[in-house]
């Protein structure tokens, strides 16, 4: 690695300078090395270092990238907590299924609701776990998860639960539930699904919702 970009990244993470960072980056054009930079901010006590840093981590593989998602699960910053769960889901972490059961409790509806997408994705045993928390939750988005996962699970019963989800009043949950069920969405299931949302194109809706509707529909 140069010298001098390596200085100046160093001079970058301290500034806390993104922009430069990502720039260097991309100028340094080499994974490996910038896994080690990225890992060695890990611990960087600024949050916004921290967030980026994760978030980046998600490009990466290897057992210290994962040892690094474990601890970032118990992070104070929900967006780091995220990417963290993030990054055991993309490298099939399954020992770590019962950390990712925690998460389903965690104090941010969208750490839980990324906790239970990545459960479906790595956790076919784990389906009476998001049932009780299914029926324990009380957030729209983390709902969103849940019943995207256990319809993912084989738990078609819940396709009717993520409809429901289209009149949540959350601009939030009804984009990410029209998301889930275009990512669901199947021969068996499309006569279900179709309906719903050509049914929520008529209303008046937020910009932010007909832009996700227009992209499926049109």
């Amino acid at each position: 690695m140069p010298n001098n970009i390596h200085q100046n990244l160093l001079i970058a993470f301290q500034n806390a300078d993104l922009e430069t960072i990502d720039a260097l980056l991309i100028e340094l054009n080499n994974s490996e090395k910038e896994k080690q930079i990225l890992l060695e901010f890990v611990d960087s006590t600024d949050r916004d270092v921290q967030s980026f840093v994760y978030s980046k981590m998600y490009d990466h593989n290897g057992n210290d990238v994962i040892q690094a998602a474990v601890k970032g699960l118990q992070n104070e910053d929900e967006i780091v907590r995220i990417s963290a769960i993030e990054i055991i889901g993309k490298q099939q972490v399954f020992e770590q299924l019962p950390a990712l059961i925690n998460s389903l409790t965690d104090s941010d509806e969208l750490v839980r609701c990324y906790a239970a997408e990545t459960i479906a994705l790595l956790g076919a045993g784990l389906k009476d776990q998001l049932v009780m928390q299914a029926e324990a939750e009380q957030d729209g988005v983390a709902r969103t998860g849940l019943y995207y996962a256990l319809y993912s699970l084989g738990a078609t019963e819940y396709l009717t639960a993520l409809l429901e989800l289209l009149d949540s009043e959350s601009h939030v949950v009804v984009i990410r539930t029209i998301h889930h069920l275009m990512d669901i969405m199947s021969e068996a299931n499309k006569d279900a699904i179709l309906p719903a949302l050509h049914d929520l194109s008529q209303r008046e809706l937020p910009v932010s919702i007909k832009e996700v509707l227009k992209k499926y529909l049109d």
